[in-house]
């Protein structure tokens, strides 16, 4: 089966002013390189076939060399999971899907691609100590994420009011295959038809990644983690760039993320 990666680059990255005033968010550089290219090299190195940019916010800037394009129009009105079903006519039997704002290592990829699963997604079980370097309260950002024996997930995404209903973070990596595929696009046409605790504050154009990820998991698909620890950095806030930036110069950024890591 051809593996395509669909990267969700359609946001404007606000948190990230004034870096991403004239630029998209995953156009923003770090390490040398930008965040979009960074990600292209990594999937393409653990073999993607195809890489498509869904875009939004000025994405003529994204049209790059061996890329193709789902373009949202409604990129300032929608959110992620919207953004996504652009590109649908580009799915295939096996998808890749990665938020547009984060880095990772190769190994990080290689577990995600090693998983037997039809639906995985990857999870940081030492979330905590990005989260604590970040944040001055770790739970003020942190969503819950709990497993079960088995290593499915259980629920995802709600707002933590423990750091014991955190099990491990998700990153906004994942992958369906085959069957995945089939219940990611059910899910999606479904979305809403239930009353969940999201369905309260965001419509169905506005539903995050892990609003559909948990309607999967509650009307029965499996979803199951692929646990890693470390490897990667997201870029949400000025504040995330900076010190990311500050840790590369000094050469400690390796405790969270190498960046010549093969």
């Amino acid at each position: 089966m051809a593996l395509t990666a669909v990267i969700l680059a359609a946001g404007r990255g606000s948190r990230l002013h004034p870096y991403t005033e004239n630029c998209p968010k995953c156009l923003t550089e770090f390490a040398g390189t930008t965040l979009i290219a960074r990600q292209i090299d990594t999937l393409r190195a653990g073999g993607a076939d195809r890489i498509v940019l869904a875009t939004g916010y000025k994405h003529q800037m994204l049209r790059l060399p061996g890329t193709l394009e789902a373009h949202n129009p409604n990129w300032a009105e929608t959110n992620m999971v919207e953004t996504l079903f652009c590109a649908r006519a580009y799915f295939g039997d096996d998808v890749i899907v990665s938020y547009g704002d984060i880095v990772y290592e190769p190994r990080v990829l290689r577990n995600l691609l090693d998983s037997p699963f039809d639906v995985s997604v990857v999870v940081d079980r030492n979330w905590r100590s990005l989260w604590e370097h970040r944040f001055e309260n770790p739970l003020d950002d942190a969503e819950t994420l709990r497993m079960d024996a088995a290593g499915r997930i259980t629920d995802i995404g709600q707002a933590a009011e423990n750091v014991d209903d955190i099990e491990a973070q998700y990153m906004g990596l994942m992958r369906f295959r085959g069957t995945g595929v089939t219940a990611l696009c059910e899910t999606y046409e479904n979305l809403g038809r239930h009353r969940r605790s999201w369905t309260e504050t965001r419509t169905v154009a506005n539903a995050y990644m892990t609003d559909l990820l948990m309607e999967m998991i509650l009307t029965g698909v499996d979803v199951h983690a692929v646990p890693v620890s470390g490897g990667w950095l997201e870029f949400d806030t000025v504040s995330d760039l900076e010190s990311a930036a500050a840790h590369y110069a000094d050469g400690t950024i390796q405790r969270f993320f190498d960046p010549a890591a093969q």
